[in-house]
């Protein structure tokens, strides 16, 4: 009790095997026994040799947890070849208000989810990561995909980032600080579909200049403009080789009250 009392009044979750002795005051045997208990209970949970995650971290204010989630990061992978994404990434960059519960981390190799500090941390296995930052989050540096890889990430698995509406207002919301040609690289070095899905998304949002930008490149087929939204009713988009399952309208709502 006195290891959880010390770990709730303080404001990081992560402490180590020294902290615990130095709150303890007791053997080894004795230390490993209680962190034993813990882990079992959890009450913590083991990020890496020696180093531990308080669970159930105590309520703060607005966005201490997604904070806590963001830092905890780099002790889950155990590598530095990562980065934080998708819908916790859009967040970060003011792409969309809502707060993730869920953060999605690439990674070139696959890993269980887990679940701590309010989060579930689901991990994104990708071949190539793509473009990312280092962010500093209380002293600790997390790697963060790039606005323009957010996007890209958006177009490749919408369903990790609340769906293609959901890139069309990241677009929106971040058109300022979009770097247009670099976006536009990235897509040309990324898979033909994603390539298209934006370029579709771009001549919608009346962007159609950034959308010269890309190459219209070949195509064997029609792919879906959301893979994970709904096929019964859909229209086809022949320039961009696409089939547009989500409404217009839908696509658009960033609009209202505009």
């Amino acid at each position: 009790m006195r290891l959880l009392f010390e770990l709730e009044r303080g404001n990081d979750p992560i402490f180590t095997i020294r902290d615990a002795k130095r709150v303890l005051n007791s053997s080894d045997a004795s230390v490993w026994n209680v962190l034993k208990r813990l882990r079992a209970k959890r009450r913590i949970i083991q990020l890496e040799k020696g180093v531990y995650l308080f669970a159930p971290m105590r309520s703060g204010e607005r966005g201490l947890w997604t904070e806590n989630a963001f830092r905890v990061v780099p002790y889950l992978v155990h590598s530095g070849k990562y980065y934080v994404g998708f819908a916790a990434a859009m967040n970060h960059w003011g792409m969309t208000e809502q707060l993730p519960v869920v953060f999605h981390v690439a990674m070139a190799r696959q890993k269980r989810a887990l679940e701590a500090v309010q989060s579930r941390f689901v991990f994104v296995k990708k071949k190539r990561l793509g473009d990312y930052v280092s962010v500093p989050f209380g002293g600790t540096p997390v790697n963060i995909s790039s606005i323009e890889q957010t996007i890209l990430d958006g177009l490749a698995f919408p369903e990790h980032c609340l769906g293609i509406a959901g890139v069309a207002r990241a677009i929106h919301f971040s058109r300022d600080r979009i770097d247009w040609e670099k976006l536009a690289r990235l897509a040309r070095e990324d898979k033909s579909v994603i390539q298209r899905r934006l370029g579709f998304l771009l001549e919608m949002m009346g962007l159609g200049k950034r959308a010269k930008l890309l190459r219209r490149q070949p195509f064997t087929g029609f792919s879906w403009l959301d893979p994970a939204a709904q096929k019964q009713r859909f229209t086809y988009a022949k320039e961009w080789g696409l089939k547009i399952n989500v409404d217009r309208s839908a696509l658009l709502e960033f609009r209202r009250g505009y």
